[in-house]
């Protein structure tokens, strides 16, 4: 999976771009894509895992996962 940082998500609107790590490009994000339990969104600067595939107008990111920080205790 690929992996990348959100960078614009308008949760009204259902849609944003999430940054890639590797190209650095950006690629469109729509909430469905979002592989989350309960309300379906995400934050700017959020760390996320996905997959790129063909859309209508180019390249979208599709299976995207939030990258959650362990709250373990050292």
């Amino acid at each position: 999976m690929r992996t990348g940082t959100v960078k614009q998500f308008d949760t009204a609107a259902s849609y944003g771009f999430i940054d890639d790590d590797l190209t650095h490009s950006s690629y469109f994000v729509y909430y469905t894509a979002v592989k989350e339990e309960g309300y379906k969104s995400l934050k700017v600067g959020q760390r996320v895992r996905y997959q790129l595939a063909q859309g209508k107008k180019g390249l979208q990111c599709i299976n995207v996962y939030v990258e959650h920080q362990d709250k373990g205790v050292n």
